[in-house]
């Protein structure tokens, strides 16, 4: 079965050490689609932008993917219990280029201290 990565999840997938990569390789690879045909299965299930997208989780990564072409297609790789993978779940916002051109975001840091510095308390 051909295994796929989104640009994010590629770039993640490049940091990890040569033995998780091939592990995580390996599980996509061996998943069938068969598998997540009942509800409430060892898998959890996400919609996005009117598909599903699949997790299973790899130790502390959570791999979200969904199946294409005869493959397997992993759209995102989250490190479990971060912000990043919470956010994904709850269908907000995340990541640093989302906070950095939000007014609201610098409204915030503005207000949070005057000089620069954390505000007393």
């Amino acid at each position: 079965m051909q295994v796929t990565f989104s640009a994010a999840s590629l770039a993640v997938l490049e940091s990890l050490p040569q033995l998780q990569r091939v592990a995580l390789i390996g599980l996509l690879g061996d998943l069938r689609r068969e598998q997540f045909s009942d509800a409430g299965g060892p898998f959890g299930t996400i919609h996005r932008r009117g598909r599903a997208l699949f997790r299973v989780r790899m130790g502390d990564l959570r791999l979200y993917f969904s199946f294409a072409d005869g493959g397997v297609h992993c759209d995102h790789i989250l490190t479990r219990h971060t912000f990043e993978d919470f956010c994904f779940r709850c269908r907000l916002p995340a990541g640093q280029d989302v906070a950095e051109n939000s007014p609201l975001f610098w409204q915030l840091v503005e207000n949070e201290s005057g000089d620069g510095g954390p505000r007393a308390q």
